[in-house]
């Protein structure tokens, strides 16, 4: 009984640690004393392509170098291409951002290839993504076409991308 009563103390001061996942993870640099935070990249729906492979995720970083900025990581699944732009449409108003062609990495894992790019979004622009109701997505490449989709469901739940970035932007504001 008590071996019990230990084990379930030894849990929950475990839990009361225990980050949230959605959390951003913030250092200081040892070089220069410039403040990093980011947040891993999360998936979000993708419309145009119904496979599991062909996924969009996001994830962002911010600098104090920078602070108007965050570096938006955009990951495109199933594909060696080269991403070429990100769109955003919030309630109807489009704004494309373009990525430098030099951020685009292509990995690896057996047969399967997944792209990686950047684009440098304004906090303010990620502010007003990341409180509207209605933000959808366009990611374009030079040689595999787009990838379209929304960060909230058809029942208007938010997917983890407007969580983490909501979280990040919460932070450094």
């Amino acid at each position: 009984m008590k071996k019990i009563l230990v084990i379930c103390l030894l849990m929950l001061a475990v839990q009361v640690e225990a980050k949230n996942k959605y959390e951003p993870e913030c250092k200081v640099s040892g070089f220069n004393n410039e403040t990093i935070c980011f947040v891993k990249p999360y998936g979000t729906w993708v419309d145009n392509k119904k496979t599991t492979l062909s996924f969009v995720s996001f994830g962002g970083t911010w600098t104090s170098t920078a602070p108007e900025n965050v570096g938006l990581s955009i990951f495109y699944g199933d594909a060696a291409t080269n991403i070429k732009s990100i769109a955003f449409n919030i309630d109807g108003n489009i704004t494309e951002f373009n990525v430098d062609v030099l951020s685009n990495k292509v990995s690896r894992q057996g047969r399967l290839s997944n792209t990686t790019a950047l684009a440098i979004i304004p906090v303010d622009y990620l502010q007003q993504l990341v409180q509207a109701k209605n933000a959808k997505y366009r990611v374009s490449t030079i040689s595999d076409g787009y990838r379209e989709g929304s960060f909230y469901s058809v029942k208007g739940v938010a997917s983890e991308p407007i969580t983490t970035l909501k979280a990040l932007l919460d932070r450094v504001q």
